[in-house]
């Protein structure tokens, strides 16, 4: 029932900007009856529904069915939240804040729009050395990519470092053992 209630509360959150939820639901190919009962928390959607919401969402599996609000819809929410009850002097700065850090945002995700964008996460295929893995984000969220580096250290500070400095930088995989080398001479 928790996860129920934590998958409609994720999908209302996320689908307030979206005009016709139908259209939506058509596109992932989830009947609209059975989309109106997951949104009202009556569903019982199997684990291949939940895959669709979430990438249709941009969300991974676990942020759907956890209810876990993304760091940047968190921030949105409670400046929105806290600029109505702001001292009248500090409301224009939170209205600014607020601004900035939309365009911000807006900025990154038109930079994903306008070409490949990756991300890296940190594996461990040998027990105690890392390698980073890339991860592309495409028009339905973001997908495992083949490519994997070597283990490069036993250190996880260290890669996971390096996962987002490169995934900052939006590195292409193609760079990414030359970026690893660089990187690790760096220290």
């Amino acid at each position: 029932m928790e996860i129920q209630k934590n998958i409609s509360a994720t999908m209302r959150r996320k689908l307030k900007d979206y005009k016709n939820q139908e259209e939506f639901a058509q596109e992932l190919g989830i009947g609209h009856t059975t989309f109106q009962n997951i949104l009202a928390g009556r569903g019982n959607p199997n684990a291949d529904t939940i895959e669709l919401l979430a990438k249709g969402m941009k969300l991974s599996p676990a942020q759907l069915v956890s209810g876990e609000i993304i760091p940047v819809d968190r921030a949105f929410n409670l400046i929105s939240g806290m600029v109505d009850i702001l001292h009248p002097s500090l409301q224009e700065a939170g209205v600014i804040l607020l601004d900035l850090m939309r365009r911000i945002f807006q900025l990154s995700e038109d930079r994903c729009a306008k070409g490949p964008c990756w991300k890296y996460v940190v594996t461990e295929p040998r027990p105690f050395r890392y390698a980073l893995k890339a991860v592309e984000r495409t028009k339905r969220g973001w997908i495992l990519s083949p490519t994997e580096s070597r283990s490069f250290t036993d250190d996880h500070h260290v890669a996971k470092a390096a996962a987002e400095l490169f995934t900052r930088n939006s590195l292409s995989p193609i760079h990414l053992e030359d970026a690893i080398e660089d990187y690790m001479n760096s220290l």
